[in-house]
Order: C-alpha cells, then structure tokens, then sequence
C-alpha cells in the first residue's frame, strides 16, 4: 500500500510541476484537479504492479528457457499497459477538452524566464 501511496503523490505532483496552464476558472480548476488525480492514479498502478510483478517473479520456479518468470513478467507488462494506460488515457482525453487560458490561444504569451 506504501508503494501505490508514493507513486500517486509522485505522479501528482510530477504533473503539477510540468502540466502546461489550464484556465483558471471553475472548469479548468476541475479538469486540473481530474487531470492530476489521474496521473496520480496511473503512476500508483504503475508502481503497485512493478513491486507485485516483482514479488511474483522471485517466488516463480524456472522452468525451460524463460519458465514461469518470463510468464509472470509478460502478464505483468500486459496488466501494466491495460490499466495505467486506460487511466493515463483518461487522463489526456480530459486534458485536451479542458479550456486553455485565452493568452496561449492568441499566442502573444510572454517569454517566459528560468
């Protein structure tokens, strides 16, 4: 539970540190607010299936060329892509339907300095 706790809060605040402007009205706090908590949540699967497939790869016995590991691992990966990427696409999809601020879309955004 730990590890899904850290990568949500990672994930968080990874996309509220480089997650470009949203409007600042109540749509765009919303959809700023739904973007991150999904990140969030894509970002905790992500990390709850790699401490599990990592915990079911050292308990497998090894038999043949890969064995049950190189089972493990695949259906891992299968579970990674299907779950954390459905809400990762969630995710976008309400990203680009969220308004934009009216400054980006004119495109006389100032120079912005490090």
């Amino acid at each position: 539970m730990l590890v899904f706790f850290f990568a949500f809060l990672a994930g968080i605040l990874a996309a509220t540190r480089w997650l470009p402007e949203i409007d600042a009205g109540p749509v765009g706090g919303l959809a700023f607010f739904t973007v991150c908590g999904l990140i969030g949540a894509a970002v905790g699967l992500f990390g709850l299936h790699v401490y599990s497939i990592v915990r079911e790869v050292e308990a497998a016995s090894g038999d043949g060329p890969f064995g049950s590991k190189g089972d493990v691992l695949a259906d891992g990966i299968i579970s990674i892509l299907y779950e954390s990427g459905l809400i990762f696409a969630a995710a976008v999809i309400v990203f680009l339907l969220a308004p934009r601020e009216q400054e980006a879309l004119r495109g006389d955004v100032p120079a912005r300095t490090p």
